[in-house]
């Protein structure tokens, strides 16, 4: 019999095409997920690949100036490419010989020792031999001829033996306010480093037998001194003094500071170091050059806004209430309008008094006031901190009979360190520096009185503890030698760096308008209001007086500023783009749409969208506020200046004494990093240097605090130095310059914003 075929009812039909449907549907979102997975992760590459790229885009890569010299080494930068030598150093090797000397005597600018002998090049030339001979003299080898070297620096000389390397040996004057300020300092510090061993070494000191003998001293208490920074005590070594012949002598057996002191005297300031015993004299200049031609036809206007009582009342309220002050006014005449005291409700209304007591027309005597100044102060403090801070804008009419050694004499006697300020191009420069270097202090030359308000921050952290700690280690590393008081927390933008239409990056406008915030310079508008290229704070509630930190912009919040959140990674075609949606609301809100160069293996990207705010755009200011308008205007009016002023790189010592002198005065340089990246590409960024510090063993590396706007955190660029081959004696050297890991060349600008 056949078999009976058994066919499913509906309901077993309904199950069965639910389970397939079931199975279809789950299978339609395993395979959803897995290419949702697999776009994702290919997103996420995408996206961490970008996010690796965009920081670089804050650089600056500019095309090469064949024929411009970045590093100031004499050799065009075509050649340097040509010859494989560094754009970014004037010394390749690092030898003492800067790269355009390499080739008069003959050596290799990437060889630090072209003969093999152990001795730099630089070394070799310094030491009279010649760095491409093993055998010099034809007799004995260089490595094993000895030399005898004298290094003499003002009052300190040190007599040297061993191998050609002493001529690689400094000798460095140090101005250490934890130094000079105490009273039994007979001398400045000076500071002997040598990196190789040496067989002996002799330290002379030269004073002037008058003058410490005026003091009370006698070669019984008189002492040569090592200066323990870490421990900051001073420490007898043997030595022969001979006072009237004013010649101190040692014998150095190691690396360290030195100096020349009273043995009571000094250990009696080093046990009140860092105590708030402390006395400071404003001495200020109240001649008719200060006030407005109404006053007097042939006045200067030096300060008609009174600028430099505000600094006198900045000073005084920024110090620790328990330091005394004394206040005093000259011209040829002296006054003095309150005796020490610690009572600010004394000391301010005797600041603001001076307004009201009108111009002096008698003349100027400088040397009066700073001998009178210093008669204030009682031999009993003198084992207190005592300062005099003088401020003048003229040239002595008549000294009054004194004399420079009058005042320092008299100076060193109580315990007084002055500092002096110049104010304007009609100062005694030589007397004002001088006066303060004898004694301890520093000069701070200005050109205009507006600089004087800021100043005060950098001269109180020039009298404060100037040994650190750079690193946070809980170990002192560095001597602050120059800071101007720009604090990145404070003084800095509330936001990072930015691109615009028209500008790849605004690192340059940034820095720029942070460094005239702070020294109160910004005008409330400039330029045409009717130009594109103009702001105007007014109407806003931005007050240029007040830190930069305080200005905080709605505009700089938006998540537009995050190019990874706003970017289709799925973009296809040559360019990388916008989310439709985000180019949509950014346009309504006055941003703009703008292309940097990108390229992203296993994509045809050449090119990446970013959004970025529009200064020029009506809606953006309808859509913010006056003061995001304003301040964005303001930043690309800065902009402008990236290439005007004047520039000079820091590669010698001479440069080096400029970037101090301008630091001295309060102000922050803007300075221009140059690299090479790996592929060759010049970059550049600027930031701005805030402070330079030394490190504490080695006086051939040195630290530039800088602050950039595309960091969260203050920079630091370590520059080292490298004795010179120039024929200007023990004097200069070479500079090469380290950042981010990489070589840099630095580029300092004195840009003026009209």
């Amino acid at each position: 019999m056949a078999a009976k075929s058994v066919l499913p009812d509906n309901k077993t039909k309904t199950i069965l095409i639910s389970v397939a449907a079931v199975i279809v549907i789950f299978g339609g979102i395993l395979i959803y997920l897995a290419v949702k997975a697999n776009e994702d992760n290919k997103v996420a590459a995408l996206k961490y690949n970008f996010n690796r790229y965009y920081p670089t885009t804050y650089n600056t890569v500019e095309e090469l100036d064949p024929n411009a010299d970045y590093d100031g080494d004499g050799v065009i930068n075509s050649a340097e490419k040509e010859n494989k030598t560094r754009i970014v150093s004037a010394d390749s090797d690092n030898d003492g010989l800067v790269d355009a000397d390499e080739a008069k005597y003959g050596t290799d600018p990437l060889n630090a020792d072209s003969d093999g002998d152990g001795i730099k090049d630089g070394i070799e030339v310094r030491a009279g031999l010649d760095p491409l001979s093993l055998i010099s003299d034809g007799h004995t080898k260089d490595e094993d001829r000895t030399f005898t070297r004298i290094i003499q620096y003002n009052e300190a000389t040190v007599t040297v033996t061993g191998k050609a390397q002493i001529y690689g040996a400094t000798l460095d004057k140090l101005t250490l306010n934890a130094v000079t300020s105490n009273a039994g300092a007979l001398t400045a510090p000076f500071e002997f480093h040598c990196d190789d061993p040496y067989d002996s070494a002799e330290l002379t000191f030269s004073f002037s037998s008058r003058s410490v003998k005026s003091a009370g001293y006698t070669a019984e208490n008189m002492r040569i001194y090592k200066f323990d920074p870490y421990l900051k005590k001073y420490n007898i070594i043997g030595g022969a003094i001979d006072i009237d012949e004013g010649k101190a002598v040692c014998t150095l057996k190691e690396n360290g500071v030195y100096l020349l002191g009273a043995e009571n005297v000094i250990h009696e300031a080093a046990e009140a170091y860092g105590s708030e015993k402390m006395n400071v004299h404003i001495i200020i200049d109240n001649s008719g050059s200060m006030y407005p031609k109404s006053y007097q036809s042939t006045s200067k206007e030096n300060d008609v806004e009174f600028k430099r009582l505000a600094f006198a009342k900045n000073f005084v309220t920024a110090l620790d209430s328990t330091v005394r002050f004394s206040i005093s006014v000259f011209t040829y005449e002296y006054r003095n309008l309150i005796e020490f005291t610690a009572d600010r409700s004394r000391i301010l209304p005797a600041i603001s008094g001076i307004k009201q007591l009108g111009p002096g027309f008698d003349g100027t005597s400088v040397e009066r006031a700073a001998m009178l100044g210093l008669e204030s102060f009682g031999m009993d403090t003198r084992t207190e901190r005592n300062i005099i801070i003088l401020l003048t804008d003229g040239i002595s009419t008549d000294a009054a009979g004194y004399r420079l050694s009058d005042i320092v004499s008299l100076a060193k006697s109580k315990n007084v360190t002055i500092m002096t300020i110049g104010l304007g191009d009609e100062v005694d420069t030589e007397l004002l520096s001088q006066m303060a270097m004898a004694t301890g202090g520093s000069y701070y030359p200005i050109s205009e009185a507006s600089v004087l308000e800021g100043l005060y921050s950098t001269m109180i952290s020039s009298m404060e503890d100037d040994i650190v700690d750079d690193d946070f280690d809980g170990t002192p590393d560095s001597y602050t030698l120059f800071d101007t008081g720009f604090d990145p927390d404070v003084n800095g933008f509330s936001f990072q760096n930015f691109k615009s239409k028209t500008n790849g990056t605004l690192d340059f406008g940034m820095v720029t308008l942070a460094r005239d915030w702070f020294r109160g310079n910004v005008k409330n508008s400039r330029g045409d209001p009717g130009d594109e290229i103009s702001y105007t704070f007014e109407g806003t509630t931005i007050y240029t007086a007040e830190p930069l930190r305080k200005v905080f912009l709605q505009i700089m919040q938006e998540t537009w500023n995050r190019p990874d959140e706003y970017l289709n990674f799925l973009s296809g075609g040559k360019s990388l783009k916008v989310k439709t949606e985000d180019a949509a609301a950014s346009q309504e809100k006055g941003w703009v749409k703008t292309e940097i160069p990108y390229t992203d293996a296993g994509t045809d990207w050449e090119k990446a969208e970013i959004l970025v705010p529009n200064h020029t755009a009506s809606t953006l200011r309808t859509k913010y506020s006056e003061n995001d308008f304003a301040m964005l205007r303001a930043i690309h009016y800065y902009e402008l200046s990236r290439d005007t002023g004047e520039t000079f790189s820091l590669n010698s010592e001479a440069q080096l004494d400029r970037v101090k002198k301008i630091l001295a005065t309060g102000a922050p340089i803007v300075t221009k990093i140059i690299w090479q990246d790996d592929d060759g590409n010049c970059c550049s960024r600027f930031v701005l240097m805030t402070m330079l510090r030394r490190d504490l063993e080695n006086p051939n590396i040195f630290k530039l605090k800088v602050y950039d706007v595309n960091s969260k955190f203050i920079s630091t660029i370590i520059v080292n130095r490298t004795p010179r081959v120039d024929g200007s004696g023990d004097r200069n050297f070479t500079y090469t310059a380290n950042w981010d890991n990489k070589q840099v060349a630095l580029s300092c600008l004195l840009t003026v914003i009209s």
